[in-house]
C-alpha cells in the first residue's frame, strides 16, 4: 500500500512538472498572442500604455502556469485550452484595472481571437477543418468523453458525446463540466466567463467550421451544447445579444 501511494504522489509530482518542463514554448506562444492584442488594443484604447499591457500580461501569465491544473499533458485534448484560457486570464487581470467595464474588456479579448485567428495561414485553416470533420476525430472525442466521466483529472472538462444525423449537425459535444469555469473560478476571475466563450464562435468562423450553441455553463445553464456542421457559417460571436444561446436568457 504504502508502494502504491508512493508511485501516485511521485506521478502527481511529475504532472505538475508538465507546464515547466514547456514554459519556454509557451512563453513564446504567448508572446505571439501578445503582438496581436497590441494590434487590437491600441486602435480601441490608444490611451492604454500597451508595454505595461505587455510586460503584467507575460508576468501574470508565468504565475497562473505555475498552478495551472494538469489535465493530460500533450496526451490530453484540453491542454491546449487549458494553456489558452490562463493567456485569456492573463489579459483580463491586467485590464480589470484599468478602468475597462467587463464588456468592454470582453470586446477586446473576442477581437484579439478573431484577429489571432486570421493570421493562421489558409493551409493551417484547411488542415483543422479537414481534420475536425474526419472519422478519426470523431472517434477520438468518442472514446476521450467516456473517459471523461472518471475524472481522472478532477480540473478537467466532462462531457458526452452527441452522434449527429449529418443534415442538422455532423456531430457534437455536451459539456456538462467545464475547466475554464473551474480556472476561473480558482483564480477569482468568474466575471469574464460569458464573454470569453464567445472566442468559440470568432475562432470556428475565422477557420471556416460551422459552429453553433444554444446556450452554456458560463451564463448559468446546466450544460454547454456545442454542434459542429459542415458546409454551414458560423455567426459572429460579436455582440453577444445577437446568438442564439444569449436570446434564450432574454
Amino acid at each position: 500500500m504504502l508502494g502504491s501511494m508512493s508511485t501516485v504522489t511521485s506521478k502527481i509530482e511529475d504532472n505538475k512538472k508538465y507546464y515547466i518542463n514547456n514554459n519556454e514554448k509557451l512563453i513564446k506562444q504567448f508572446n505571439s498572442l501578445i503582438k496581436t492584442a497590441e494590434k487590437v488594443v491600441l486602435p480601441i484604447n490608444g490611451n492604454l500604455e500597451f508595454d505595461f499591457i505587455e510586460k503584467q500580461a507575460r508576468i501574470e501569465f508565468e504565475n497562473i502556469l505555475s498552478r495551472l491544473p494538469y489535465v493530460g499533458g500533450d496526451k490530453g485534448p484540453f491542454t491546449s485550452l487549458m494553456i489558452q484560457s490562463a493567456q485569456t486570464i492573463s489579459l483580463y487581470k491586467v485590464l480589470k484595472p484599468l478602468n475597462l467595464s467587463e464588456r468592454e474588456i470582453g470586446k477586446i479579448i473576442y477581437e484579439i481571437a478573431e484577429s489571432y485567428t486570421q493570421s493562421f495561414s489558409s493551409v493551417k485553416k484547411w488542415l483543422y477543418r479537414r481534420a475536425l470533420f474526419s472519422n478519426k476525430m470523431k472517434n477520438h472525442w468518442r472514446e476521450w468523453l467516456k473517459e471523461s466521466v472518471k475524472r481522472t483529472y478532477p480540473e478537467n472538462w466532462v462531457g458526452d458525446f452527441i452522434e449527429g444525423d449529418g443534415k442538422t449537425f455532423d456531430y457534437g459535444i455536451n459539456f456538462t463540466e467545464c475547466g475554464w469555469m473551474k480556472l476561473i473560478h480558482n483564480e477569482s476571475a468568474e466575471e469574464i466567463a460569458p464573454y470569453a466563450c464567445l472566442c468559440d464562435y470568432a475562432k470556428m468562423r475565422v477557420i471556416g467550421v460551422g459552429f453553433k450553441r444554444t446556450k452554456t455553463i458560463a451564463k448559468g445553464a446546466e450544460l454547454c451544447d456545442f454542434r459542429f456542421i459542415r458546409n454551414c457559417d458560423t455567426p459572429r460571436g460579436w455582440p453577444p445579444e445577437d446568438l442564439e444561446e444569449s436570446k434564450a436568457l432574454m
